[in-house]
């Protein structure tokens, strides 16, 4: 039996090393992120005091139309003045897009994957400067920063990349008795140029987050920014680019628009636009409808709520209060699920009002990047109203 074995031995292992030989050729290559560096502004620096502070913060100029006045929402700090994109540089933008999306169309999902990972890497390795400049241009705090900018993006980069090929891959579909002679697929192809309206509430984020789905399916995108976190855009815009070209691949797929509400119904409009993604209001979201609907123009939309905790009189109140209190003040309360409304069982409502009316009267509200950070619970407002 052992003279066997030793007999034996030679061909198992030239089969095994056979077997892995022929995993080894048919295993897709993994194309590494690649590194490279990208300067934050220097007003997202803490302590950074060099702007005037306004003396009634607004972001229109008054003489200058053309014009975006931009400043820290928790100072009133000057940050600067951004040019509107005209709306010929819209169209022209739109163009460029168009053009380096063709070749963009027939990368593999390596490919695609390999800029995601590149994205991905610098977002972990400069998380810091990414937060500050969220927190210079909106008024947040780190923590929300942190919680709903960078950790938010680095989970949707994450899951794209994992699972990004799998979702868009063709799929067979049974076709039935009756047409059991045939076959049916369901094959996913890049739409072109799609278009992204985002608010201002997360500005790293919610513009970052509608570039990866659109990049990884293939497409080139055009971000519509919001007017009220301008000055942050070009950051966010180079960030993507410098991803884009390190990694052997056309800038021009990415296009940053700023302006007012005829650049964005001039992107909304485009018959070049392919797919409009929406975050915002309700009511802007019925006027983004309509102007797509001229050129049936797909539309997805993420619109505002009324979101609502209930609370029974059996809750555990050291666990519900503190989550409530977060929910309330995340992000000055700028959260498209923070809770707006509280409703209370009877038996613990007086308790409960008189408990969170104490904690709230303790909430410290401040600069975050010129204050002391453990003394500022809740960041600013961007709207006054």
């Amino acid at each position: 039996m052992d003279g066997l074995n030793c007999e034996a031995l030679p061909v198992v292992l030239a089969v095994m090393a056979g077997g892995i030989a022929l995993y080894l050729m048919m295993r897709k290559p993994t194309l590494r992120a690649i590194p490279f560096e990208l300067k934050a502004p220097a007003e997202s620096q803490p302590g950074w005091c060099k702007g005037e502070i306004l003396d009634a913060p607004g972001i229109t100029v008054s003489d200058r139309p053309d014009l975006i006045q931009c400043f820290d929402p928790a100072t009133g700090r000057l940050l600067g003045r951004v040019p509107a994109t005209t709306l010929a540089e819209v169209d022209a933008k739109i163009t460029r897009a168009r053009h380096a999306q063709t070749a963009w169309a027939q990368t593999t999902f390596e490919q695609r994957r390999q800029v995601l990972r590149t994205l991905h890497e610098f977002v972990l390795a400069n998380q810091r400067e990414i937060c500050q400049v969220a927190c210079r241009d909106s008024g947040k705090t780190m923590i929300d920063a942190t919680l709903g900018e960078v950790l938010t993006t680095a989970a949707k980069l994450q899951w794209t990349i994992k699972n990004g090929e799998r979702v868009l891959c063709d799929e067979n579909r049974d076709p039935g008795f009756m047409m059991m002679y045939k076959r049916a697929r369901v094959v996913y192809q890049p739409r072109g140029v799609v278009a992204a309206l985002v608010s201002w509430n997360y500005p790293f984020h919610n513009t970052i987050g509608p570039v990866i789905s659109a990049l990884f399916a293939g497409n080139s995108v055009v971000v519509k920014a919001s007017e009220h976190v301008a000055w942050s855009m070009p950051y966010w815009e180079q960030m993507v680019r410098r991803a884009l070209d390190v990694c052997g691949h056309s800038p021009e797929l990415v296009q940053f628009v700023t302006g007012f509400a005829d650049v964005g119904s001039a992107v909304t409009g485009s018959p070049e636009i392919d797919h409009i993604t929406f975050i915002g209001s309700p009511e802007v979201g019925k006027l983004v409808m309509r102007a797509a609907s001229a050129n049936l123009t797909p539309v997805t939309l993420e619109l505002g709520g009324k979101d609502c905790a209930v609370v029974f009189a059996d809750s555990d109140m050291a666990q519900c209060v503190p989550v409530l209190m977060r929910s309330v003040i995340q992000n000055a309360s700028q959260n498209c699920i923070g809770i707006e409304r509280i409703l209370v069982q009877d038996a613990k409502y007086e308790w409960f009002v008189k408990e969170m009316e104490r904690r709230m009267r303790m909430v410290r509200v401040g600069a975050i990047l010129d204050d002391e950070p453990n003394q500022v619970d809740c960041g600013a407002m961007v709207l006054s109203a």
